[in-house]
């Protein structure tokens, strides 16, 4: 399966031009409606970023995308006029090796996450979807607690034979490849639960959700955001 492509963007850096312009009229109500002065600066930087980037991969100018939900409410990209998604290397990106579009049908699919002052945007090519998720390592959270009502049992075993100064970096590190594969596959926050991480090393692992069988495990990757971060990519197969 071929790697989805991750773009890292700080969050407190100015709007680029034009990026409020490229914003539907519904995002540009999100962001009026957000509380501070800060999240709705944070809201627009990452929303006009994934623009930005969709827009390049697709050929298609960023205020002209349009978007959609499935069921679940993933959103989906729906490229104009029944265009299809060019052969397009996307070569000047970083954090991932490069991928071409092989100028396939449909549009790529993507996945947007944010936690504070960075975002992830994880774009993969038709026929493979992608989830992507990055947290704030928080240090009020009880992460032995919240394991035991939210982890599978080996998972907090793992967890509470850790080493004290790695438990809450391994506690987020389950946290981001479980949201990152529930977004994956689209069933939404309500499926995380039931979700088992397998780590194989400090950069990769597996994913699945019991009782499928081990060879229905979704390969994860942990990234390298900023300190203070955890953050997690996973990739699937589109539904045929």
């Amino acid at each position: 399966m071929t790697q989805p492509r991750v773009w890292k963007i700080h969050l407190d850096r100015p709007l680029a031009p034009g990026g409020w312009r490229s914003l539907s009229d519904a995002e540009r109500e999100r962001a009026r409606r957000l509380g501070s002065a800060r999240e709705r600066h944070r809201f627009m930087v990452a929303h006009a970023a994934l623009r930005a980037i969709l827009g390049e991969v697709c050929g298609v100018r960023a205020a002209r995308l349009a978007f959609g939900a499935e069921n679940g409410g993933r959103p989906y990209l729906a490229l104009p006029h029944g265009r299809t998604a060019p052969g397009f290397n996307l070569s000047h990106g970083q954090d991932t090796p490069d991928f071409n579009l092989l100028g396939g049908r449909g549009a790529p699919d993507f996945n947007l996450s944010h936690s504070e002052e960075w975002a992830l945007v994880a774009v993969a090519p038709p026929g493979s979807r992608v989830g992507v998720d990055v947290e704030r390592i928080r240090e009020d959270l009880d992460c032995l607690a919240m394991a035991g009502s939210m982890y599978q049992p080996e998972e907090v075993d793992r967890l509470r034979e850790a080493d004290p100064s790695d438990l809450r970096t391994g506690y987020f590190r389950l946290w981001t490849a479980k949201e990152a594969y529930v977004k994956a596959v689209g069933v939404g926050l309500a499926g995380l639960r039931g979700v088992l991480v397998h780590e194989e090393s400090t950069t990769h692992g597996a994913v699945l959700s019991p009782p499928s069988p081990p060879g229905a495990a979704l390969p994860v990757r942990w990234l390298d955001v900023a300190p203070g971060y955890a953050a997690a990519v996973v990739t699937a197969a589109a539904a045929s």
